[in-house]
């Protein structure tokens, strides 16, 4: 049996859209506007940068005894020097407006800011970087920018380890030392020696090196007879004297040669800084003048 009231509904829905579209179909009626799509919003494109101009380079103006510098320093150096020396080859004056470094922990410095270079003339830039908590090996870059161009320098300092204490010698050790250096005067660069004779020496120079390689010896409390006293030294000394001794040392004793050319661990530089240092703090002694027998008059 069919149930009335579901066929009522059915009924009253298909009558209703009969008549709406009877409605529309009907002249002069107007159809409900269908949605628009939006408009497209225009997408802002950048216009294209053109590529940075690179700086010309200054190498052509400026000569340079180095692009690099290196520095090897023991572990505590509070810090590291370095000094870049240079000349204006051209025939224009270049004016150098900044040096600036990499990091905060190294400063470069210019003679004068803006440093105008005279042609043929030559100066330096130099550059400290604070050693405090590094370790190994740090490089720095310095930037150098004129009204001609610029140039990248580079910096490096390698920090060696903390050497670990040592035992004081005792006299049996001492002689033994004396021994080796009397069969081989260079002894002392070779070897254990080297922790005090040559270690050092690394970038020192004048009182400092002294201090370091030569009155380990000479100024000694434990000095060996057969070493120097160079305080009281019986004979004119002078500047090629001090170069002679320092560079060549004397066979036949424990003075070693520190010159590289004569297997040695100093640079013609550092010998040059001793020889001005010990110069001007041994005054020299005058030379001895024999006394010739005169005749007696009898």
């Amino acid at each position: 049996m069919k149930n009335p009231t579901r066929s009522l509904i059915l009924m009253t829905g298909l009558a209703g859209l009969v008549a709406g579209r009877d409605l529309f179909a009907q002249p002069g009626a107007t159809p409900p506007p269908m949605p628009q799509p939006a408009a497209a919003r225009p997408v802002f494109v950048p216009p294209a940068m053109p590529p940075p101009v690179a700086q010309p380079s200054l190498d052509s103006l400026i000569k340079w005894d180095a692009e690099r510098k290196d520095v090897t320093v023991t572990s505590g150096t509070p810090q590291a020097q370095f000094t870049f020396n240079l000349t204006n080859v051209s025939a224009e004056v270049v004016t150098i407006n900044s040096a600036t470094t990499s990091c905060g922990c190294t400063v470069a410095s210019l003679p004068e800011q803006p440093w105008k270079l005279a042609p043929g003339k030559n100066g330096q830039i130099s550059a400290t970087m604070n050693l405090l908590g590094k370790s190994g090996t740090t490089v720095k870059t310095i930037n150098v920018v004129s009204d001609k161009g610029s140039k990248m320098l580079y910096v490096q300092t390698t920090i060696l380890p903390a050497a670990a204490p040592t035992q004081a010698l005792t006299a049996m050790d001492r002689e033994s030392n004396q021994k080796l250096a009397i069969a081989d005067r260079q002894a002392v660069f070779k070897g254990d020696c080297a922790r005090c004779h040559a270690q050092p020496a690394l970038n020192k120079f004048g009182q400092p090196l002294y201090v370091a390689v030569c009155g380990v010896c000479h100024e000694s409390e434990h000095r060996a007879t057969m070493v120097s006293n160079l305080h009281a030294i019986p004979q004119e000394t002078n500047a090629e004297f001090w170069k002679n001794w320092i560079a060549h040392g004397k066979p036949g004793t424990l003075m070693p040669a520190f010159s590289l050319a004569d297997g040695g661990i100093l640079s013609d530089e550092q010998i040059t800084s001793l020889v001005s240092y010990l110069v001007a703090t041994i005054p020299s002694k005058p030379a001895v003048q024999a006394i010739k027998p005169t005749a007696s008059a009898n």
